[in-house]
């Protein structure tokens, strides 16, 4: 990433708001365009999502998401375009030139430097809507700085305790603070009610609106196949039989609390009321089924099939393997696990190690924990766990004993897991990629 460390020198959100003012972002323009996106998890498939939904009402969406599974550019787009690398390269130099009037001790960090390209170049290319993921938290985040009216909390558990506080309730009122005073913030179904209400309290200190995603509408039979989630999304004040039913590429239960919130974020952001204007509202809900998302419990390769998710949460591997054992036996899963030393390694592999039966134990070149530290628990569940030390020889292992045993390969633990073993499949060299 040009050379940068993760993290720059403290909070720098003094940085991000005096390289607005040197590069005379018109900030008014700015706010009005924007959408932030902030939660644990689900962020970057829900900012796909309102991606999708502003789409098809008609307008060009810019959107800026993080991680990246193998190219940066990914991080930025233009409907399904990524930033050219001419661009990225062109305002990459800019926003160094700045870093480097920097004084010692005050520099940015890695994830300051994209958002500030990201503001560049959708600043030149004007795209009608930006959505913006959050990279940690919201108060201390580079996107609350674009002072986004509408916002969405797409989930929250506890993460990053040492900067967003030790309880969920102190998690998410560090989130809402993404938003603008005045503004939005649209609830997933997904955050538990009490909790909904304590947000709700804090938000109104700032004249911060709530709205619950399905606030006045109801969302029912939702089932799960290996292509995708499907629902039946309705108002309340209709019959059930006027539900429309919606069909997403991306799976489970969470990924359809992401689609709705998304929805309602999009609407709220064009002040559209489907009861006056049905034709968008209806074509913004199929806009949701046309929504990719790279490594949410995604199929990236066939015969033997390896499917890899990035979630990195005990909840969020509760909910991908649940929705997986949907469509998969567990009897015919091979499961390749590895996890990022700084998260939950035990909590996570206590959850991966309880709905299986056959695992390769393995540590991604990148940031992986030992293998010491989630063997045990593993074997007290399992008499079929294999160790491999590292991705390449983890991915090889793997489709030979899918191809023998009928199986498919599923691959948990995170995103530099997934990314790892995706490319040692393809029979390329996982021990150089370039991750932040």
């Amino acid at each position: 990433m040009f050379g940068l460390p993760k993290f720059g020198d403290g909070i720098g959100l003094h940085r991000i708001e005096r390289f607005l003012t040197l590069h005379r972002i018109d900030r008014a323009t700015l706010a009005r365009r924007s959408i932030a996106v902030t939660g644990t998890n689900g962020k970057g498939s829900t900012a796909r999502f309102i991606t999708s939904a502003i789409e098809a009402a008609g307008m060009r969406v810019g959107c800026f998401t993080s991680p990246h599974l193998f190219d940066v550019r990914e991080r930025f787009t233009i409907g399904d375009q990524p930033i050219p690398a001419e661009a990225y390269e062109r305002h990459g130099k800019t926003v160094l030139a700045y870093n480097a009037t920097l004084p010692e001790g005050d520099r940015m960090g890695a994830f300051e430097f994209l958002f500030l390209l990201a503001i560049l170049w959708f600043n030149e290319t004007k795209p009608d809507a930006i959505v913006w993921e959050a990279g940690i938290g919201g108060r201390y985040d580079p996107v609350r700085c674009v002072r986004a009216s509408v916002s969405v909390l797409t989930s929250i558990e506890l993460e990053h305790t040492e900067l967003l506080g030790g309880t969920e309730e102190l998690i998410a009122y560090d989130k809402v603070d993404a938003l603008a005073p005045g503004g939005c913030v649209v609830l997933s179904p997904s955050i538990p009610e009490a909790l909904a209400k304590r947000i709700a309290a804090y938000a109104s200190l700032a004249g911060k609106a709530i709205l619950p995603a399905l606030a006045s509408r109801r969302v029912t039979n939702v089932s799960n196949t290996h292509k995708g989630a499907r629902f039946s999304y309705g108002f309340l004040a209709a019959p059930p039989e006027a539900d429309q039913t919606v069909r997403l590429k991306l799976a489970g239960q969470h990924q359809v609390d992401n689609a709705v919130s998304a929805l309602r974020a999009a609407e709220v952001w064009l002040g559209l009321k489907p009861e006056e204007n049905a034709e968008r509202h209806f074509a913004m809900l199929a806009g949701l089924g046309h929504t990719r998302w790279p490594g949410r419990l995604e199929k990236v390769a066939h015969a033997p099939d390896l499917w890899i998710d990035v979630g990195h949460t005990p909840r969020a591997l509760e909910a991908v393997t649940r929705t997986f054992l949907e469509f998969v036996p567990r009897e015919k899963t091979l499961v390749v696990f590895g996890v990022s030393a700084s998260k939950e390694v035990t909590g996570i592999a206590e959850v991966v190690a309880s709905r299986f039966d056959r695992f390769i134990l393995t540590r991604a070149y990148k940031s992986g924990a030992d293998i010491s530290l989630f063997e045990p628990i593993f074997r007290s569940r399992s008499t079929d766990v294999t160790i491999a030390s590292d991705t390449a020889s983890a991915a090889q292992l793997a489709r030979t004993r899918a191809n023998i045993d009928g199986m498919s390969v599923l691959v948990l633990g995170g995103l530099f897991l997934a990314a790892e073993i995706q490319r040692a499949w393809q029979g390329g060299d996982p021990t150089n990629m370039d991750f932040f």
